[in-house]
């Protein structure tokens, strides 16, 4: 319909010019509202402030590379001894050096060799201390230096070994050794130590034995199993107080008292016998009849037959009967048979 001569198209133009209104109105207060550009001596003084706080920071230092395990143990001998320190760094006093384990934290190349600033200027052999030319106490003072921290080094002073004329080099090896364990100058304990006591070397291969190995060398017992080769207070250099407080370690069946006591058992294991190896059974010092009659030769007309043959001369002799030969606590076990 029409109205005073106007159509109904007249409100769409009506909205679009109170829309321009409105906007017009919003224009000064935005302009209020936003900041003003800084001026000339304004970014001079930001730019100056900026220039002083740069100066006052410290200077940031620079990321220092960090220090390999063979510049840590041998930094002075890399460049004519590098094959020598890199496998030393993988080996026991090496390791300890740059990890800092075992409280050894000190073992690098001048600990043993001394100070090397002389022979890395004159490369002589005369400026630089090499232990395998050194005397014997010169070479376990150096050790000792550390290890005398261990208590079973303690009695290496004046021990049998020390009194011969031996040294820790001996035996030990730093960079040739042939046994990843205890660094030996030899695959086994067993290998190295009948190098020198060679009447122990038969026990290998005896028909009872302490000292076995499998095919592939490895040692069920050690020598150092019961002895103490860096010194001991006992006899034989003995780990323990006596021999059969060292069989007791392992026999512990042996140990507890008996109601009727074997007093060549109580008195030594050794009485009857062989520690490292022996053609008998048991590790005995001989066959059982002929062990038994060392002590019991008044016993033997009794255990004949009448054809002239005697029991004990057969199977496991006299402990075919005495089977608790070592102690019983039978209350009629004083013969041993129960």
């Amino acid at each position: 319909m029409l109205q005073n001569g106007r159509g109904t198209d007249s409100f769409p133009r009506r909205n679009l010019l109170f829309s321009l209104l409105g906007a017009a109105a919003l224009v000064p207060l935005i302009a209020a509202a936003s900041p003003s550009p800084p001026s000339g001596d304004d970014q001079k003084v930001a730019v100056s402030s900026q220039t002083s706080a740069q100066a006052a920071a410290p200077a940031a230092e620079p990321t220092k590379r960090p220090r390999t395990a063979e510049q840590i143990v041998g930094g002075k001998c890399l460049q004519c001894h590098r094959k020598v320190v890199e496998e030393f760094v993988n080996e026991a006093h090496g390791n300890a050096a740059h990890s800092g384990t075992g409280g050894y934290d000190m073992s690098t190349c001048e600990s043993c060799h001394g100070p090397g600033d002389k022979h890395n200027d004159s490369t002589l052999k005369t400026d630089i201390l090499n232990p395998p030319s050194m005397a014997p106490a010169a070479v376990n003072k150096m050790c000792l230096t550390c290890h005398s921290k261990e208590h079973s080094r303690l009695s290496f002073a004046a021990s049998e070994h020390d009194r011969k004329g031996m040294s820790c080099i001996s035996c030990h090896s730093t960079h040739h050794a042939q046994s990843p364990v205890k660094e030996l100058q030899k695959t086994t304990e067993g290998e190295l130590c009948t190098s020198c006591h060679i009447d122990i070397r038969k026990a290998y291969y005896q028909r009872s034995t302490h000292l076995f190995r499998t095919d592939q060398k490895n040692e069920k017992m050690s020598c150092s199993s019961c002895h103490n080769p860096h010194g001991s207070e006992r006899e034989r250099l003995l780990v323990g107080v006596s021999s059969n407080s060292e069989c007791y370690s392992c026999h512990a069946e042996r140990r507890a008292p008996m109601l009727w006591e074997h007093p060549p058992v109580r008195e030594n294991c050794l009485n009857c016998h062989v520690a490292h190896g022996s053609n008998n059974l048991s590790l005995m010092k001989a066959r059982a009849s002929q062990l038994c009659q060392t002590c019991h030769m008044h016993m033997l007309w009794r255990h004949q037959t009448a054809g002239g043959f005697d029991v004990v001369s057969y199977n496991r002799g006299c402990m075919n009967c005495h089977q608790q030969i070592h102690g019983s606590n039978h209350p009629s076990g004083k013969t041993f048979l129960h």
